[in-house]
């Protein structure tokens, strides 16, 4: 009896191994343990963001638009990672085959952001985004990509270009993102 429990044991052990080796490659990357994001070439295929509950009045979260097409990875508090990723809609995907329709891909992933405060009474609640341009002739420099205001722990309003606003809200459900298949690529 005793030798037929160990094969037992043996046996959903093996069983256990074989199934981790055969996992697909994802790196999983929760909101609450995560100072930093990995750089690209860290990451081997998709990775995925899972949502945390945090009350905290702040831009270092992940910001969704509202109808769910843009997102900004913010989290990194030393401010050494900044990713804007895209999501593209039925047509598009049926279009080009290479993006698959409920998968963020990233448009702009950069090795840094500032975060700028107008009034710093009001903390870090209102202010601009600036991330940090890695080719061309102004690389080394930061550019503005959006201004932010009326946060509170769930949402805040993105201003774009100085007239184009847009609500975006806290990351909420988990998701995947991909290396653009298509990235921009900047010619001189």
């Amino acid at each position: 009896m005793k030798n037929f429990v160990w094969a037992l044991v043996c046996l959903v052990g093996l069983m256990m191994m074989a199934c981790i080796g055969n996992v697909k490659k994802t790196e999983t990357v929760e909101t609450d343990s995560l100072n930093a994001m990995p750089d690209s070439q860290d990451l081997k295929g998709s990775y995925v963001i899972k949502p945390v509950e945090d009350t905290a009045k702040s831009i270092y979260k992940v910001w969704v638009s509202e109808d769910g097409t843009c997102l900004y990875d913010l989290r990194d508090k030393t401010h050494t990672h900044y990713l804007e990723a895209r999501m593209y809609d039925e047509d598009y995907c049926k279009e080009n085959p290479d993006y698959k329709p409920g998968v963020y891909y990233i448009d702009t992933e950069a090795g840094g952001f500032e975060v700028g405060h107008d009034y710093p009474e009001q903390g870090d609640s209102v202010g601009d985004i600036k991330y940090l341009l890695e080719q061309g002739p102004y690389a080394g420099t930061y550019a503005l990509r959006f201004s932010f205001y009326d946060m509170t722990p769930k949402s805040a309003t993105f201003l774009f270009e100085g007239e184009f606003e847009w609500t975006y809200k806290v990351l909420d459900k988990t998701v995947e993102i991909l290396p653009n298949p298509h990235p921009y690529v900047y010619e001189e």
